[in-house]
C-alpha cells in the first residue's frame, strides 16, 4: 500500500513526534511504501539525525518537505497527523475524491475549539486513543467513522525488573505551564521541603519553553534552589510525576513504568489517563490538593514495589502496547471504519464560499494602503481631519464586523465567566462564587481572566480554567458563557450577547467619592461618559445593605439601566472571613510562610492607591516601626494592583516586611492571620471590620484627598477607629496596646447582609 503521511515537524522532540517515529516504522516493517511530508522546513542534518538514531533507512522510506495538498495525491492512504491539518482533506478529495484519508487526533478533546474545522465532510476515518475518548469524539461532534488505538508504542525496551526506588523525582515535559502544570508539582516540592521538612527530596525537571522563567522564579521564590534541579542530568532511578490537566497517553509515562520506575500522576480533568493506568501497580494518583498529594507521595515513595507486582506491570504493558501488529491494526480498523460509514456521495468540490474573498473592511484597507502612495490623494489622505473621519468609519466598521462574528455565539447556561480586578489577581466576591459554583454545579466549565502565568497557577489550584485576558479566546469564551461575574469594569470589545447574565459584585464598600459624586467636573464627565455604556450591561448588583444600595446608586447613577436588579444579599468574600476558623488560618500561613508556626504575629500595611506615581506608600518608616516591636512582629506589604512597581523595593527592606506578588495574594487571607491593619481610605477598612482586629488610619494627606476626591460619610463619627501615628515609636505602642475592639457599629449599619449563606443565596438566585 502507497501511505502518505503528514507531519508537523519530526525532527523535533515531543510525543507526536515519537508517535510519528513509530508510526513510520511500524508500517515499512509491514512492507508498505511510505512517504512522509514535514510541515516545518528541515534540513539535511537534521533528515541524517533521525534516519542513524532511529535507523529509518529504507528503500520505501522517503522523507520530503510538504509544500501543498497535491504532495499528497497519488496515495491508498493518507494520515494527517494534527487536526489543524484536517481542512487539507477537501482540497485533497477534490483532486481525487477515491483517496482514503484518516484524521489522528492527538490533542485531547478540551483542547479542540468547538468552532475548529475537522473537516467531517471529508475525513474518511477518525483515530483517537481510547474507547471512551472515541464515545466523547462521537457524541460531541456527532459523526460515527471513529476507531480507538493506542499510538505504536514498538521504541519502549522493558526492564523485567523493578527499579530499587530513591527520593528523586522526575518531570520530562514541555516547559507550558497552562497545558502541563508543572508549576503544581514545584507548590508541592514547597509543601514536602519548607513545611513537612523533607530536605531530601530532590525534582529534576528536564524540558524546554516558554514557562522556565517561571518555574526559575517560583524556585527562587520558594528558597528550593537546592532541591530542584532544571535541565541537569536526570538520575536513573526515580518516580516519574506527571499533573498535566489533560493527556491522550502520557509517553513519558510509559517509559518510566517501562524502564521499572513508578509513577505518581494525575488522572486527568477527563480521567483518560485514570482509566488506561488505573491497572498497574507502578502507578499512584495525585489529586490536585496540596496536602493530601503531599502525604499521599511522600507514602508512595516508602511503599515497595514488589517483584510480584512489577511481573503483572510487565504482562499487561506487553499485551496492551507491545505484542501487537500495530501497522495491520491501524489499516483494518481504519477500513472498517469505513465500510460502516453510511453517508452520500463525497463533496468533491472545494467549498466556494468567501475563505477568498476581501471583506468590504480588508478592500478599504488595501485601497488606501494604494492611494496613499499616489502624490494627490496622499495630500488629501494626510490631512488631519480627513484621516480622523476615515479612521473613525474603519474603526466603527471592525466593531460592527467583530460583533456579527460573535453574535453567532451562543452562550451557554453551563460556562461562567469570572474576572476580578481585570485578571490582576484571583480574589474578591468574584472568586468566591466561582469556586461555589464548580464545588455545587460540577456540570458547569468556569472560566476565569488571568493576566499571567502566576494568576494562571492561582486559578489552577481551585480546577478552573485560566484565560488570558484580552486574547482572541478571551472574547470567543466570554461570549460563551451565559454567566459573567466581575468586579469591576468589562473590556468595551466583549460585547455583551442578549442571552448573558452579567453579575456586578464591585470591589469594596465606598468610602471615597466615585463616578457622578466627583467635585471635579471635567474629572466627573470624562469618567461617568466612559461608565455609563459599561454599566448599562449588568442585569444584577450585589451589595451588602441599604446603606451600601444608596450609595452605588448615587455614584453609578442606575436609575440610567432599567433592567438591573440590585440584589442586598451581601458580599461572598466576606463570607469567607466570617466562617474562617483556625484550621484556615493554619492553611493560609502555610501558604504564605510555607510554615507551621504560630508564633509569629502580623500587621497588615496596605494604603489604598495615589494616581499619581510614587516610590513609597507612606512617609512612616518601616524598618524604624520594626525596630520598636518585638521581634516576633513582621509586617506583610499589600500593593494596589496600580502599584505593582513597589513589590521590590518593600520585599528587599528587611526580612521581617513581606511584600508577595500581587497575582498570588488574596486579601481576605491576608486578614486572617494579621493581628492588626494599618491603612487610609480604603474600602479594606470595611471588610476587615468583620474581624474585629484594630484598624490604624493613616492621616497624611486627608485634606488634599478630602478636596480632590471626597468621602461619602465622616467614618469617625460611626465607630472610633484610632490614627495611626506619624511617629513609629508611638505607633508601635499603639500596635501592642491591647484593646478590645468593636466595629458593630460598621458591619450592623453598612454591611449587615453579610452571613453565612450569603453565597449559597446569590448563586440559588441568579441560576433560579
Amino acid at each position: 500500500m502507497n501511505i502518505k503521511i503528514l507531519g508537523f515537524n519530526l525532527f523535533a522532540k515531543g510525543g507526536t513526534s515519537r508517535s510519528n517515529i513509530n508510526l513510520i516504522k511500524s508500517f515499512i516493517k509491514s512492507n508498505h511504501e511510505v512517504t512522509y511530508y514535514n510541515f516545518k522546513e528541515f534540513d539535511k542534518t537534521a533528515k541524517f539525525n533521525i534516519m542513524i538514531n532511529e535507523q529509518l533507512f529504507d528503500k520505501n522510506l522517503n522523507f520530503k518537505l510538504f509544500e501543498d495538498a497535491h504532495d499528497l495525491v497519488g496515495a491508498d492512504l493518507v494520515i494527517l497527523t494534527r487536526e489543524t491539518f484536517f481542512y487539507l482533506a477537501r482540497e485533497i478529495k477534490s483532486i481525487d475524491y477515491r483517496i482514503k484519508i484518516v484524521g489522528e487526533i492527538h490533542a485531547p478533546l478540551a483542547y479542540i475549539n468547538d468552532g475548529q474545522d475537522l473537516a467531517m465532510d471529508s475525513i474518511d476515518a477518525f483515530r483517537v486513543s481510547t474507547m471512551d475518548v472515541k464515545n466523547d469524539f462521537m457524541k460531541r461532534f456527532k459523526v460515527t467513522n471513529v476507531f480507538n488505538q493506542y499510538v505504536d508504542a514498538s521504541h519502549i525496551e522493558l526492564n523485567e525488573e523493578a527499579s530499587v526506588t530513591k527520593r528523586n523525582l522526575l518531570i520530562k515535559a514541555r516547559f507550558e505551564d497552562n497545558i502541563k502544570d508543572i508549576s503544581y508539582v514545584i507548590k508541592l516540592m514547597n509543601r514536602i521541603v519548607n513545611i513537612e521538612g523533607h530536605d531530601d527530596i530532590q525534582l529534576y525537571i528536564k524540558g524546554y519553553g516558554p514557562s522556565e522563567i517561571l518555574y526559575k522564579n517560583l524556585i527562587q521564590y520558594y528558597h528550593l534552589e537546592d532541591n530542584i534541579h532544571i535541565n541537569e542530568r536526570e538520575p536513573k532511578n526515580y518516580i516519574y510525576i506527571s499533573s498535566s490537566p489533560y493527556e491522550t497517553l502520557g509517553y513519558s509515562i510509559l517509559e518510566a513504568i517501562a524502564e521499572g520506575n513508578k509513577a505518581f500522576i494525575y488522572a486527568g480533568e477527563d480521567g483518560v489517563l485514570q482509566r488506561i493506568y488505573q491497572k498497574y501497580h507502578a502507578i499512584e494518583f495525585l489529586e490536585k490538593n496540596i496536602q493530601d498529594d503531599c502525604k499521599r507521595l511522600l507514602d508512595f515513595i516508602d511503599h515497595k514495589y514488589t517483584k510480584e507486582q512489577r511481573a503483572a506491570d510487565v504482562a499487561l504493558m506487553k499485551d496492551t502496547f507491545i505484542d501487537r501488529d500495530y501497522a495491520n491494526d491501524f489499516i483494518e480498523s481504519s477500513i472498517g471504519c469505513m465500510n460502516e460509514l453510511k453517508r452520500g456521495s463525497v463533496n468533491t468540490k472545494v467549498s466556494k464560499s468567501n475563505n477568498g474573498k476581501k471583506s468590504k473592511l480588508e478592500y478599504g484597507r488595501d485601497l488606501y494602503e494604494q492611494y496613499k502612495t499616489k502624490p494627490l490623494l496622499r495630500a488629501v489622505l494626510n490631512n488631519e481631519k480627513v484621516f480622523n473621519f476615515a479612521k473613525e468609519k474603519y474603526e466603527k466598521r471592525k466593531i460592527d464586523k467583530m460583533k456579527q462574528i460573535y453574535d453567532q455565539i451562543k452562550p451557554s447556561h453551563n460556562k461562567v465567566f469570572i474576572e476580578s480586578f481585570h485578571g490582576n489577581n484571583f480574589s474578591g466576591d468574584p472568586k468566591y462564587l466561582g469556586i461555589y459554583i464548580k464545588k455545587y454545579f460540577p456540570e458547569k466549565e468556569v472560566y476565569v481572566s488571568s493576566r499571567n502565568a502566576l494568576v494562571d497557577m492561582e486559578v489552577r489550584s481551585y480546577n478552573l480554567v485560566p484565560i488570558r485576558f484580552g486574547s482572541e479566546i478571551y472574547n470567543r469564551t466570554f461570549r460563551e458563557c451565559k454567566y459573567v461575574i466581575v468586579n469591576g469594569n468589562t473590556l468595551d470589545r466583549v460585547f455583551k450577547h442578549k442571552e448573558q447574565i452579567f453579575i456586578q459584585t464591585w470591589h469594596g464598600f465606598p468610602l471615597k467619592r466615585m463616578l457622578n459624586d466627583l467635585g471635579d467636573e471635567i474629572e466627573r464627565k470624562e469618567q461617568v461618559q466612559a461608565f455609563r455604556p459599561r454599566m448599562k450591561k449588568w442585569d444584577y448588583l450585589l451589595t451588602s445593605s441599604a446603606i451600601n444600595t444608596i450609595l452605588l446608586e448615587s455614584s453609578f447613577d442606575l436609575k440610567e439601566n432599567k433592567n438591573l436588579q440590585v440584589l442586598e444579599l451581601g458580599a461572598p468574600r466576606n463570607e469567607y472571613l466570617i466562617q474562617s476558623n483556625e484550621e484556615e488560618s493554619d492553611r493560609v500561613r502555610s501558604k504564605y510562610f510555607f510554615t507551621k508556626n504560630k508564633d509569629k504575629k502580623f500587621i497588615l500595611f496596605c494604603p489604598t492607591w495615589r494616581k499619581e506615581k510614587r516610590e513609597i506608600l507612606s512617609k512612616i518608616n518601616l524598618i524604624i516601626l520594626l525596630e520598636h516591636l518585638p521581634e516576633e512582629y513582621e509586617i506583610i506589604v499589600k500593593l494596589h494592583p496600580n502599584e505593582a512597581h513597589l513589590r521590590r523595593i518593600y520585599s528587599e527592606l528587611s526580612e521581617r516586611i513581606h511584600c508577595f506578588y500581587n497575582e498570588f495574594v488574596d486579601i481576605q487571607e491576608i486578614y486572617l492571620i494579621s493581628e492588626a491593619m494599618i491603612t487610609d481610605y480604603s474600602s479594606t477598612i470595611f471588610d476587615f471590620a468583620h474581624l474585629n482586629k484594630p484598624i490604624f488610619l493613616l492621616q497624611e494627606d486627608t485634606e488634599d484627598y478630602s478636596q480632590q476626591i471626597g468621602f461619602y460619610f465622616d467614618i469617625f463619627e460611626l465607630v472610633n477607629i484610632e490614627i495611626a501615628s506619624n511617629d513609629e515609636r508611638i505607633l508601635a505602642r499603639q500596635l501592642l496596646e491591647n484593646k478590645e475592639i468593636d466595629y458593630h457599629n460598621i458591619t450592623n449599619r453598612l454591611l449587615d447582609a453579610d452571613k453565612i449563606g450569603t453565597t449559597e443565596n446569590i448563586v440559588n438566585f441568579i441560576m433560579k
